[in-house]
């Protein structure tokens, strides 16, 4: 009976210690993700703002200001993110090295290990 009682603790022990460990990545992710589109916004809007002005001015063909607009955003909607390119190459997501995100690479390498 007592190595059963042992035996529910040790199982527990480790069910909180995954669950604070899970917690802690989806923390450590949050902070990585919220750094990067303070990062990311300002260029993203930039981007947008210049699609808009080329198709309002006509060098990328005439449209109203709305449906530049929406073309644009949409068009700019996964701007940083990674991905495939259209020759089939891989393009690696914008900001992905700022410590921010290193701490969480290290915290999911160091839970893959044990």
């Amino acid at each position: 009976m007592k190595l059963m009682w042992q035996l529910v603790l040790l199982v527990s022990g480790f069910a909180i210690v995954a669950t604070a460990q899970a917690s802690s990545i989806q923390e450590l992710q949050k902070q990585c993700e919220d750094a990067r589109e303070a990062l990311i916004a300002p260029l993203r809007q930039q981007a947008i703002d210049e699609c808009i002005a080329d198709r309002e001015s006509g060098r990328s063909g005439g449209r109203s200001s709305r449906d530049a607009r929406e073309h644009c955003e949409n068009f700019y909607a996964d701007f940083g993110n990674g991905g495939t390119t259209q020759s089939g190459g891989f393009r690696q997501r914008m900001f992905h090295d700022i410590p921010e995100c290193q701490a969480l690479y290290e915290a999911e390498q160091a839970g893959s290990r044990r």
